[in-house]
């Protein structure tokens, strides 16, 4: 008898939820303006249905993604995207493609960086150990947002994961020169330059400490010699009249070790080497 009655009590309850549901889809015009419509049950629910299966479910709904999302004639498509990667990012929060390739659908082909970022972020709080969530994040932030702050933090934390190369720390230094800190980036430059393990990184390392140190003191003495200028009513003879005038305690040199180019008829200073990293 009890069986009888959870039987019955069960064919009742999908009857009530048949009626419910007829009644919603005589209400509400799914495709109204759309090209296609996605329904989808919570990761959790999917991860109960599965039984057991969870992995298989997620490879599933992750193939069927890809293909979904490479039917270009679906023109409202991305109206789902955020909750199909959620929703497979939610059954298996270790599998790690999803992450990677949602994030790169959102980007490139639905514009939407802050979307992409949330799922690159959720990616690194379930996989604490991977670089490659905030390494991916923190380019997005630069190259589409040009959020050097934003970019500088998500390459800091990428940085400090156990297994991350030695290329993250040298664009976390890029960032926080092109956010204009040049005097913490050239101290994180000198760090990798003095600790670098080969040719190519001690180079690189040069590279940017000798553009950051030519700024600073290019800027300090093109103000020196237009205080010179003002005095004198000319411009120096060499840049030595300038510690002679008491304007300089010493001449900077540039990171080689070599006198700065300076044009007497002109009153004009550079350096030999020029960097250009920076958008004018």
């Amino acid at each position: 008898m009890p069986g009888r009655l959870l039987v019955a009590v069960f064919l009742a309850g999908l009857l009530l939820a048949a009626g419910v549901q007829n009644r919603y889809d005589t209400t509400v015009d799914y495709f109204a303006n759309r090209d296609t419509f996605v329904s989808l049950p919570s990761g959790k629910t999917m991860k109960t249905l599965s039984f057991g299966y969870s992995n298989l479910a997620a490879d599933l709904l992750f193939i069927w993604s890809i293909q979904f999302y490479s039917t270009t004639y679906l023109t409202n498509r991305f109206d789902f995207l955020e909750r199909v990667y959620d929703t497979i990012t939610d059954i298996t929060p270790q599998y790690k493609e999803p992450y990677i390739i949602g994030s790169l659908i959102m980007v490139y082909e639905a514009r939407d960086i802050p979307m992409a970022l949330r799922l690159l972020d959720k990616g690194s709080r379930h996989n604490p150990e991977e670089w490659f969530f905030d390494h991916d994040a923190g380019y997005y932030c630069y190259k589409f947002l040009k959020d050097f702050a934003k970019a500088e933090f998500y390459y800091n934390r990428a940085a400090a994961k156990p297994e991350a190369p030695a290329f993250i720390k040298r664009l976390n230094a890029h960032m926080v020169y092109l956010r204009d800190d040049h005097k913490v980036a050239y101290q994180m430059w000198l760090e990798i330059y003095n600790n670098a393990r080969d040719t190519l990184e001690k180079d690189v390392a040069f590279n940017h400490l000798y553009q950051i140190k030519a700024e600073n003191d290019l800027a300090l003495l093109k103000e020196r010699i237009g205080i010179f200028r003002r005095q004198f009513r000319r411009w120096p003879a060499t840049l030595s009249e300038l510690l002679s005038s008491r304007l300089l305690a010493a001449l900077p040199g540039d990171f080689a070790g070599n006198e700065y180019i300076y044009n007497p008829e002109q009153g004009t200073v550079s350096a030999a080497r020029v960097f250009k990293w920076k958008r004018p």
